[in-house]
């Protein structure tokens, strides 16, 4: 497997609260928030979580929701054990190659986008104000990347004892990719756009950088991860 991978500040923040993680066929992106960095902490947390849970290949799908069962307890007690955190969460998304079939668990507004030969589609829903009304067809795409709202969650790692993450699984053969990003790429590249990086580079590292770079050349309003697999 071949994996390219790069996280970037942007233009606007003062800190980055974006992690990520590639280990052997796990790959994850977590996306902060909360004041005095405690979006940074939840973030790393999330993620360090999931480096080290002992993910069961006979139980794939129960083994991520426990992963991030536990991700989601640790952030939410650390939240309540300081007043600097209070409130602090995170997205999380984990994609977990095993067995032909990529598993994936998500909760928040990053993004898992699978793509081959036939096409190039995301996996994940954005568990957002405007996602819930892009899925309702009360905006448009255009529409969504300049509502005032877009940034706001219905859903997130850590802010609550006990959450809801959505876990699938889709074949993933030879010639199968897959993009993890964070809403600094997503809010300001279109998937078509991805989906023309991806294919024009066979490095996909380079493909990473690139995708960084445009959404920095737009404003990088906010933290950029992207994360590109390909087999």
């Amino acid at each position: 497997m071949r994996v390219g991978a790069k996280t970037h500040i942007g233009q606007m923040r003062a800190v980055n609260e974006d992690a990520y993680l590639v280990q052997d066929s796990i790959l994850a992106v977590a996306d902060g928030m909360g004041g005095h960095q405690a979006g940074e902490v939840a973030s790393s947390v999330a993620v360090k979580t999931i480096a080290g849970w002992p993910f069961d290949p006979l139980e794939p799908e129960e083994s991520l929701n426990q992963a991030l069962t536990e991700a989601n307890e640790k952030v939410f007690h650390l939240a309540q054990g300081d007043p600097n955190m209070v409130g602090m969460g995170t997205t999380l998304s984990v994609a977990w190659i095993a067995s032909g079939q990529v598993y994936v668990a998500h909760i928040g507004d990053s993004r898992v986008y699978l793509f081959d030969h036939e096409g190039f589609q995301q996996v994940t829903q954005d568990h957002s104000v405007v996602g819930e009304l892009l899925r309702e067809g009360a905006l448009t795409e255009a529409e969504a990347l300049i509502h005032p709202h877009r940034n706001v969650l219905t859903r997130s790692l850590g802010t609550a004892p006990k959450v809801t993450f959505d876990i699938q699984k889709a074949p993933f053969q030879t010639g199968s990719g897959l993009l993890l990003c964070t809403d600094g790429l997503h809010s300001l590249v279109l998937a078509e756009e991805m989906e023309a990086i991806v294919r024009k580079h066979a490095d996909p590292q380079i493909a990473a950088e690139e995708l960084i770079n445009l959404a920095n050349g737009r404003g990088g309003y906010d933290n950029i991860t992207v994360l590109i697999a390909i087999i």
